[in-house]
């Protein structure tokens, strides 16, 4: 061993000694034996104190159980599992990591997390969880979805949101979205038919208040009303009715005058009122949702048309549908200033989807804005895929239109609250589900049907009691009679006299007619006193559609 001892004038010393054979060094201080500094194979003991010190290469810090280490060529301070970052004079704040699990571990007073921009938390490299805004909201995001935001005046959920209470008056429970009666689709489950389940005319002759219209067409298109499929998405969300188009056996291609609107709806003006389309801010949308299934593969078009003030067009498309896969369509259509919808009984607002010629889309529309509306841009022109194909087919269900930007689940209404809704537009007095014809009765088991009694008001004319409608119509409708024994003339009613027995009057006319009833007006030379009664029969049909 080898030494180097440096000595004072008070006796004391200063000693750095080393072993020959190991090449340690110990720096010491007198003989009190204090060490200062001990290194044993690279280890470095003792009492030390650095000015300006300048280390190379890596340092490991070591603790009793665990250890920190400085990473030279990872550029990183790395705490081993366990070992922890600590703050306060009590060990306040802990941030560590175990073997599972990171921490950041406060026990007393608030902590802050402070930043001068926005502040996002992150569940990947990409996506913000929460994201705070600077002087602004704070939104709560699933799965890259915005589901909760703050505001200025509160808060906005999309989506459902679920409570198990609510506190507050009810002046203090306002929603953009309505918890019921949200749809303003009448018979979007395709429930009602009271025209019948099937038809090769159009536009109105099958599923109350949807409509099928075509023109330019050469080939036949059938209409009906059909089951929805067991095992199907739609048959799990409650859906058991759909409405089906089937195109005829084609022979040309689509010209450019050639339209299968397969679903047109359409909307009272006054039914509008709420959806705040006349607004270009955030709450001024309104969302269409409904299924589809097509036959063959092809980008179904449509468009929104709003008809009151400046006609305003809204193209848009389905995307690629699948063949004979149910797809679920939504749409948000947001406000413009030049929509604005009248409080009348009048058309507001058309849909459609289907397919469409040249001459209804020249101007190549763009889609998903509103236009101004001119010749030919409703909608963009159609691949002739599902047009040409002999028998093709497109299904609808679950038509729904609401306030709001975000689809709801479907409002599910009952059979008797869809039926009375399609009575403002269509009623009769047939079963619900059969199409008005001449001898119904007749043919299904009955002689005759609707009987009531009419009175001779003056010589040779007789007149019906007011007829009353099921609920009032939207306006004065459009009334059809029809004969329910074959023994009548085909469109009008049966008279009864106790002389002639049942004939059909010389003439008879629709009289003192409303959008709450009629009557009818009957001349026969069979009638004779004035104020003699007479029995009559017949069926009949009321038209208010839109």
């Amino acid at each position: 061993m080898s030494k180097i001892k440096l000595t004072g004038s008070n006796s004391g010393y200063v000693e750095i000694s080393s072993a020959a054979d190991a090449g340690n060094l110990t720096l010491a201080l007198p003989t009190s034996g204090t060490v200062l500094l001990s290194n044993t194979d690279n280890v470095f003991s003792g009492i030390t104190t650095f000015t300006g010190l300048n280390i190379t290469d890596d340092v490991t810090f070591n603790g009793a159980s665990y250890n920190v280490l400085w990473d030279k060529s990872d550029n990183q301070l790395e705490f081993g599992d366990n070992a922890k970052l600590s703050f306060g004079a009590s060990s306040d704040l802990q941030l560590y990591h175990d073997a599972s699990d990171s921490h950041i571990a406060n026990t007393t007073g608030v902590f802050y997390i402070q930043n001068t921009g926005d502040l996002r938390i992150r569940v990947d490299n990409t996506d913000a969880a929460i994201h705070c805004v600077r002087n602004g909201a704070v939104e709560v995001h699933h799965a890259g979805n915005k589901k909760f935001e703050t505001t200025n005046t509160g808060a906005v959920v999309t989506g459902i949101c679920t409570a198990t209470s609510f506190s507050g008056s009810g002046e203090n429970l306002t929603r953009t979205t309505q918890l019921s009666h949200r749809n303003l689709i009448i018979n979007g489950a395709m429930l009602v038919a009271q025209r019948g389940t099937s038809s090769t005319s159009g536009p109105y002759t099958t599923i109350d208040r949807m409509a099928c219209s075509f023109g330019g067409y050469d080939e036949a298109i059938t209409q009906a009303q059909v089951d929805v499929a067991s095992g199907t998405t739609p048959y799990s969300l409650g859906f058991r009715k759909a409405f089906k188009i089937t195109n005829g056996n084609q022979t040309n291609g689509l010209g450019s005058n050639d339209i299968v609107e397969a679903l047109r709806y359409r909307v009272e003006s006054q039914d509008m009122a709420n959806c705040g389309w006349n607004y270009t801010d955030s709450n001024s949308f309104i969302t269409l949702s409904f299924w589809v299934k097509s036959s063959v593969s092809f980008n179904m078009k449509g468009y929104f048309f709003h008809h009151d003030g400046t006609a305003q067009s809204y193209p848009l498309e389905t995307g690629t549908l699948s063949a004979n896969t149910w797809t679920k369509i939504e749409r948000t259509i947001p406000g413009n200033s030049n929509v604005t919808f009248d409080n009348n009984n009048e058309v507001g607002l058309t849909f459609s989807f289907g397919v469409y010629g040249s001459n209804y889309s020249s101007a190549n529309p763009p889609v998903n804005q509103w236009i101004t509306y001119s010749s030919a841009t409703l909608t963009n022109p159609s691949a002739t895929t599902w047009y040409t194909t002999n028998d093709a087919t497109l299904e609808f269900t679950g038509l729904q239109l609401e306030v709001g930007e975000q689809a709801t689940p479907f409002e599910h209404r009952s059979f008797a609250e869809e039926l009375n809704r399609c009575k403002r537009y269509f009623q009769s007095s047939f079963p619900s589900d059969v199409a008005p014809q001449n001898g119904y009765y007749a043919t299904n088991g009955g002689a005759s049907a609707g009987y009531a009694g009419a009175t001779c008001f003056s010589a040779n004319n007789a007149r019906s009691p007011q007829i009353y409608y099921a609920t009032e119509m939207r306006a004065q409708p459009t009334v059809t009679l029809y004969a329910s024994s074959n023994s009548d003339t085909a469109g009008k009613w049966g008279i009864y006299s106790a002389g002639s027995g049942w004939t059909t009057p010389t003439s008879h006319q629709i009289d003192y007619f409303s959008n709450r009833g009629f009557g009818v007006r009957y001349s026969s030379a069979s009638f004779g006193t004035v104020g003699e009664s007479y029995l009559y029969r017949g069926m009949w049909t009321a038209d208010a559609e839109i």
